[in-house]
This record gives structure tokens, sequence and C-alpha cells, in this order.
């Protein structure tokens, strides 16, 4: 049981960094970038605090309201707010990802980032330790509204994008990409790994206390 979990932890730490070189290259694309990302990097230049604090802020407070709507959380929840944050910074920092100047090649860097975030989450989902802030709160929001999570996805992230854009983030061709092909790419990816996330069941921090408390009898 412990090697298992070592193993779970060890497939959410993978996943985020997968993730954070996947949205690192979306910011360094330069031609726009997904809603998320538009309201973090315009809190970071209008507050004057690192796009991974952004994040956590941004993660933190979708958590938040998710539990205000009754959703439960896991220890990977946590994990996936603060670990992903620090490596984005990380990256930002050593400036391995350089920023492209053309639209073709900003496209190509912007392709290459999704599908990176697309791994990275499937790596994360797979551990099965939480569900992802951003997801719980569509959960809870189309709970809590009777609406579809579709439509709650569309709703939050609209809002989310003209939040972020009066905050000075980069709006553009990007944002339109993401916000049209997110979706379709993670339906593409899950099928071709053959990865039914509905059917997952993420666990909560009660159910890894009990686990914990198990294992020290």
């Amino acid at each position: 049981m412990i090697r298992n979990y070592v193993r779970r932890l060890l497939w959410l730490a993978l996943g985020m960094l997968v993730s954070a070189i996947g949205i690192v290259m979306m910011l360094q694309a330069n031609i726009g970038l997904e809603p998320w990302s538009v309201l973090q990097q315009g809190m970071a230049q209008s507050f004057g605090i690192t796009y991974g604090t952004a994040s956590v802020i941004v993660g933190a407070a979708a958590i938040g309201v998710a539990i205000l709507f009754g959703e439960s959380f896991g220890f990977g929840t946590v994990i996936n707010i603060v670990l992903c944050a620090v490596f984005i910074d990380a990256l930002l920092w050593l400036g391995w990802v350089p920023q492209m100047s053309g639209t073709l090649s900003g496209v190509l860097m912007l392709l290459a980032g999704l599908e990176l975030l697309v791994l990275g989450t499937w790596m994360y989902m797979k551990s099965a330790l939480g569900a992802g802030p951003r997801d719980a709160l569509m959960v809870a929001l189309a709970r809590r509204t009777g609406r579809s999570v579709g439509l709650c996805r569309i709703s939050v992230e609209i809002l989310v994008i003209l939040t972020g854009y009066f905050l000075g983030g980069q709006v553009g061709i990007g944002t339109v990409i993401s916000a049209l092909g997110l979706g379709s790419l993670f339906n593409l990816n899950f099928h071709l790994l053959g990865f039914r996330a509905a059917e997952l069941h993420q666990e909560n921090i009660a159910e890894t206390l009990r686990f914990i408390r198990q294992q020290k009898k």
C-alpha cells in the first residue's frame, strides 16, 4: 500500500512539472494566453507579484468558493496549487524557454504548451489524490446552479478573461485557440490514452487521513 501511495505521489509531482512547463511555454508564446493565465498574468503585473504567487492565490480562491458550495478536496489539490506555482516561477527565473516574436512560432509554441498542459493534467488526475482547484469550482457551480459544467466553465472563463484583461493580462489569438481547442485536446488525449476521468474517484483529505491512521495500527 505504501509503495502504491509513493507511486501516486510521483505521478502527481511529475504531472505538476509537465503542466508547469506547458504553462511557461504558453506564456512565452507571446500571442495571448488561456483564460486563467490571462487573469494570473494580469494579477502579477498589477500587484507586483510573481506569476506563481498569482496562481496560488487564484487556486486557493477557487477552492475556497468550492468548499463554500459543499465540494471536498484532497491533499493533491493543495499540492497542485503550491507545487505547480513553484515550478512555474523556477522555470521563468531560469529562462530556459525563450519568448517567441513571430505569430507562427508563437502558435506552434502555444500548441505544444497546451499539449503538455493536457498530459500533465492526465498525470495529475491519474494519481487520484484530489480534484484540481478549478475543476472543483466548476463542479461546485454546476451543482449549485443546476446548469451544465460546460456552461459554468464558459461563464466563469469569460469573467476570468475580462478581469485579467483589465488587469493587463495578454489576450490575443492564443486566447481564442486555447478557449476553443483545449476541451477537444483533452478529449482526444484521454481517448488515445484510454483514460476515463469521470469514472476515476479522486481521494479527499478525509480518506487520506483514514489511510494514514490505518497504516499506524
